[in-house]
């Protein structure tokens, strides 16, 4: 199965007042632990930043945003057109708890649909889902029509929605902890206590 990791690393972390994937959990930064738990399930991997230089270390190819300045919805641009393989993961570069087990199963999702998104507590989660590299053009027209929210491109495409109760019975039953998402420092510091406390965090 030809696969692309895409690791969306291009935000400002403004609310954070440091770049956030590059803060350190576990005596690595949250972006290596996350190409580390990743890595293993694809065939390639791409970082979208602005940034080149600050990810050079990763040794991974990396783009940049065409869409300036419009969010997350121009990363899944940059990181589909970049993409070779027709499966997509996508994933924010802020979730240090990502699940390698869960990443394979919306991979598996996309013989039958263009994405698969969780939803979890009645909240989506589109930032760690996986989406068919035909999705472009439906993503490009939504950025066209300065339509950013990622909610929006989903009513134009076919797509699964991963709910809690599929999530259990695939034996994942901590799920929450897989979209945690660091946006401040109280937020970092919950995280980097929650990855001390790893019989509450099943990381698989």
């Amino acid at each position: 199965m030809n696969t692309t990791a895409v690791i969306l690393a291009g935000g400002k972390s403004s609310r954070m007042g440091t770049n956030k994937a590059l803060l350190t959990i576990e005596g690595k930064t949250v972006i290596e632990g996350m190409v580390e738990k990743i890595e293993p399930i694809v065939d390639d991997m791409i970082i979208v930043t602005n940034t080149f230089e600050e990810y050079e270390f990763l040794q991974l190819p990396m783009i940049e945003d065409k869409w300036k300045g419009m969010g997350p919805l121009a990363g899944i641009e940059a990181g589909l057109s970049a993409s070779k393989t027709d499966r997509n993961l996508i994933i924010a570069c802020d979730m240090p708890f990502i699940s390698t087990e869960l990443g394979t199963y919306l991979l598996s999702c996309l013989e039958d649909y263009q994405a698969a998104v969780p939803e979890v507590s009645g909240q989506l989660h589109p930032l760690f889902a996986s989406y068919r590299k035909e999705v472009h053009g439906a993503v490009t027209q939504s950025l066209e029509q300065n339509q950013l929210r990622i909610r929006h491109l989903l009513h134009s495409i076919h797509v699964k929605i991963v709910k809690e109760e599929l999530l259990q019975s695939l034996g994942l039953p901590n799920e929450e902890i897989y979209f945690f998402n660091m946006n401040d420092r109280d937020e970092y510091q919950k995280a980097f206590n929650m990855s001390k406390d790893k019989g509450g965090t099943d990381q698989r």
